[in-house]
């Protein structure tokens, strides 16, 4: 089993010892070659710099329709930032061993379940002007990689990017103590993207009937006259770019739908 690893203070050692096939990143300048090789279990360290960085990479251009998403466990845990939610967290100072046995369990694990998703990334996001335009970044990387033509991605990104703004501003307050949480699942016909925000939400059925009624023009001459109005063009924006979008009941949380080219 071949496993990535970027980890410090004699994690590697330990992880050598029990037999793996270790491939060590050490900086950036690593991730272009360890992404190509074939791994089947990432193995980070998030008080490295460059350690969320492999990760998104790897949810990007590894995972995908042709081999089984890459598990990424955390063998010791940084501070509230930007991350991409791994599938298991270990507290620093776990024994090697106990890690390798659980990688090893949850690659066999998910080999042997039926296949819902071929991509899947969840991204926890403080709102800080920084990282919003950080998760617009990641989530463009992760759409180009999709199949879709150049026009639809680029149309797709703007749409998230439009969702992702409003969960900040209007939902967060622009709150850096605020989280706004994406969720990235990409299906054999179709790529979902979930965005929430920690905020109080707004009537969206009252929204969507104006949205029904008005010109995008119209709604944006009105939302200058009232800043009452959640949101802006952007929704309806949305509405033409995806084949789907809903909100939860309360809402604070959006999902947007798009068929991949094949399926449309």
């Amino acid at each position: 089993m071949k496993v990535l690893a970027a980890v410090q203070n004699g994690v590697e050692e330990a992880l050598r010892s029990e037999g793996v096939d270790l491939v060590v990143v050490s900086s950036e300048g690593d991730i272009e070659d360890a992404i190509t090789s074939e791994p089947a279990l990432l193995l980070i360290d998030e008080s490295l710099e460059f350690a969320h960085e492999l990760v998104i990479r790897l949810k990007a251009e590894v995972d995908g329709p042709d081999r089984d998403r890459v598990p990424v466990l955390v063998v010791a845990p940084g501070p509230r930032q930007f991350r991409c939610v791994p599938d298991l967290v270990f507290e620093g100072g776990t024994p090697a061993a106990e890690v390798v046995k659980a990688g090893k369990e949850l690659v066999l694990r998910r080999a042997r379940q039926r296949r819902l998703f071929d991509q899947a990334a969840d991204l926890l996001v403080p709102t800080t002007p920084e990282d919003i335009e950080r998760a617009g970044e990641v989530v463009e990387l992760l759409i180009d990689n999709a199949g879709f033509s150049v026009e639809d991605a680029v149309k797709l990104a703007h749409s998230v990017r439009e969702a992702i703004g409003n969960a900040a501003e209007h939902g967060n307050k622009n709150d850096a103590e605020r989280t706004v949480r994406i969720r990235y699942l990409r299906s054999a016909d179709r790529v979902a993207i979930v965005v929430s925000d920690e905020g109080p939400g707004f009537d969206t059925k009252a929204f969507l009937a104006r949205a029904d009624q008005t010109s995008a023009l119209e709604h944006t001459r009105s939302r200058r006259d009232t800043e009452e109005r959640p949101g802006g063009i952007g929704v309806f924006i949305m509405r033409e770019t995806c084949d789907d979008i809903r909100f939860n009941q309360e809402g604070n949380m959006i999902y947007l739908m798009k068929l991949l080219p094949e399926k449309e």
